[in-house]
Formats: structure tokens, C-alpha cells, sequence
């Protein structure tokens, strides 16, 4: 039995809470990293925090409020 990889992106709103989630799901492991390097890349005007490798990443605004968790993991 395959594999699967799954990469969730949750959207926070202003005031802290969860606007929207998407989850995308891949065969492996190297091609959910991509993905997830591509997303990563595409975004400006936050910070990030974490890396890819630990399977985590927040992007914050300039004061600090997470604005998009990008994570990824095995189901």
C-alpha cells in the first residue's frame, strides 16, 4: 500500500482566527516538499518561521500576527 503525503495550508483572518484551510495531497514525500518550497516561494511581504525541513512553517505580518501556517506530514 502507497504512501500518502499531505500538505495543509490554514489562512488566518485579523483577528487571529481560521479564515480558510486547504489541503493538498501528493504520493511522496519529495514532491509535497515542493510544493511546499513553490508556495513558500511565491509569498511576499511576510516572515517566515521554521523550515521546511521540521514540516512547518508560520509567515507572520511586521507585527508579529501569524497570517498562513503551511505544514506537512504522512496520513
Amino acid at each position: 500500500m502507497g504512501r500518502t503525503f499531505e500538505v495543509e495550508t490554514t489562512y488566518y483572518n485579523t483577528y487571529g482566527g481560521i479564515k480558510t484551510k486547504e489541503f493538498d495531497l501528493f504520493d511522496t514525500k519529495q514532491k509535497a516538499v515542493d510544493y511546499m518550497r513553490s508556495k513558500l516561494n511565491s509569498i511576499t511581504g511576510l516572515l517566515k518561521q521554521g523550515d521546511i525541513k521540521d514540516g512547518l512553517v508560520k509567515l507572520v505580518d511586521d507585527r508579529g500576527m501569524v497570517k498562513q501556517v503551511i505544514k506537512y506530514g504522512e496520513l
